[in-house]
């Protein structure tokens, strides 16, 4: 099979696979089915993929990857606020940051809808937990640097800030859950994360 087959074809299976594993999840998606929808035997689909899972991961690993360095650059400039005691900054930033992200995941609208709403029984099913448990850990990092520069704050639980985290990315996630418009979605994400950014600031007790 020459090169330019081989990526039409694969081209093929990721199409086929990307429709049924929408309509009906991951679990429910027959390889049978997605071989059909490719125009190519359950054979020919072991030369492109090691096997179902390999392929949802082709699917919604890049999408996964691109957010997360997008999330690692906004966490290196908030810390660059902080350090600079720039805390008007860093909490502005936290506005200006939730828009790129929505816009990124409208870019690949597919993509977090199969991680969202279409992972069952794959690694990806506890997608916004894992991004939880980041923003945790950045959140401790910025206590750190609070105490380090000697800001005082209120201290919180780990268990509450487990709540208004995931609070926070489940408002982010109901744009996909609900099929909003790009535009309606930013309007939404605007509003929340300036909800949330001024909750924040009362709950720590923050002197700007």
């Amino acid at each position: 099979m020459s090169n330019g087959n081989y990526e039409v074809t694969h081209k093929k299976i990721l199409e086929s696979a990307k429709r049924l594993f929408l309509k009906n999840g991951y679990e429910r998606a027959n390889l049978r089915e997605i071989c059909r929808g490719a125009e190519i035997t359950t054979g020919a689909f072991y030369r492109h993929f090691e096997d179902k899972n390999a392929l949802f991961s082709e699917l919604v690993d890049p999408a996964i990857n691109g957010i997360m360095k997008k999330y690692r650059i906004a966490e290196r400039i908030c810390f660059d606020y902080l350090s600079n005691e720039d805390l008007i900054s860093m909490m502005k930033f936290g506005v200006d940051i939730a828009m790129v992200f929505i816009d990124y995941i409208y870019d690949n609208f597919d993509a977090f809808k199969l991680i969202l709403m279409c992972s069952d029984g794959t690694k990806y099913v506890n997608f916004i937990d894992w991004l939880v448990e980041e923003e945790i850990r950045a959140n401790k990092r910025m206590f750190l640097l609070f105490e380090e520069h000697n800001i005082v704050y209120k201290k919180i639980s780990e268990k509450e800030m487990h709540m208004l985290v995931h609070s926070y990315f489940s408002c982010m996630f109901e744009t996909i859950f609900h099929d909003y418009e790009r535009e309606e979605a930013i309007e939404c994400i605007r509003t929340i994360t300036k909800f949330y950014s001024a909750g924040w600031k009362e709950l720590l007790e923050i002197s700007m």
